[in-house]
């Protein structure tokens, strides 16, 4: 069983389901920097009826063992060898932010062990501007709180708001400032044209983080791969307008020869 297995390895993660259909694509979750599987839930638990959800914790991060990496390698090589010991079948990627930067590196050295992969306001490059990386290192709490306000639309819910930054705080300023800092080395322009999977590019529409200039660059660098971008919806645009978004998944995937 496969959250049994991902128990034995030290792994956190959210699922739809303690056990796995194996009539059922498989979607696997790979969350952005300082956040953790729960990011995902809005996914998780309304596509299990359809869908193998599964959302993990990296290392050092939510309920996962191990150390948080300095580099974006170190997480791709944890995800990789995660999905060589875990699954028979290969499952769908869909990643968040630095999430999506794993799964670009992941796709490109290891396409044989995914179907296709899904891509959430993220880029061929992740540069973070300086004062948030010294504010992170020197003023950590007012530094999230500034970051999470400008990772929501206008208008999101205060509570949603609040509950991110608490999120963020959870996991620490190393880990903050590492995951962060690992964002701002990645780099793979010159490279993400070689990835030959079937690829969804997902981004809301008022993104400030990772705005949609970014996923069209990943759109006209992929080829054959689908850009759509989400209404009333910022960088967390799974959570704020988790209805579309889920509908442009679900209709990715099933569409998506075996």
């Amino acid at each position: 069983m496969i959250t049994q297995e991902l128990k034995s390895m030290g792994i956190g993660f959210e699922a739809g389901s303690e056990d796995f259909k194996e009539d059922r694509s498989t979607l696997v979750m790979i969350h952005g920097a300082g956040g953790r599987s729960r990011v995902w839930q809005t996914q998780t638990r309304l596509l299990k009826g359809s869908l193998n959800t599964l959302a993990l914790d990296l290392p050092g991060s939510g309920e996962s063992t191990g150390e948080a990496q300095s580099d974006l390698d170190g997480y791709t090589e944890w995800l990789i060898e995660v999905l060589r010991s875990i699954f028979r079948e290969p499952p769908f990627l869909m990643g968040h932010s630095m999430g999506g930067a794993i799964v670009q590196k992941a796709a490109l050295l290891e396409p044989d062990l995914m179907r296709g992969i899904i891509l959430v306001g993220t880029g061929p490059r992740l540069q973070v501007a300086p004062v948030f990386l010294e504010g992170l290192k020197n003023n950590f709490e007012e530094t999230v709180d500034t970051l999470i306000g400008y990772a929501y639309a206008t208008g999101a819910d205060n509570l949603l708001i609040k509950e991110g930054a608490e999120l963020m705080k959870e996991a620490g300023s190393s880990v903050v400032y590492g995951d962060f800092s690992a964002c701002n080395r990645f780099d793979v322009r010159n490279d993400v044209g070689a990835i030959k999977l079937p690829c969804l590019i997902l981004c809301g529409d008022e993104d400030k983080l990772t705005p949609p200039a970014l996923s069209k660059k990943l759109k006209d660098a992929i080829s054959g791969s689908r850009l759509e971008i989400i209404p009333s919806a910022g960088h967390m645009v799974m959570i704020e307008n988790h209805k579309a978004f889920n509908n442009y998944v679900l209709d990715f995937i099933t569409s998506t020869p075996s």
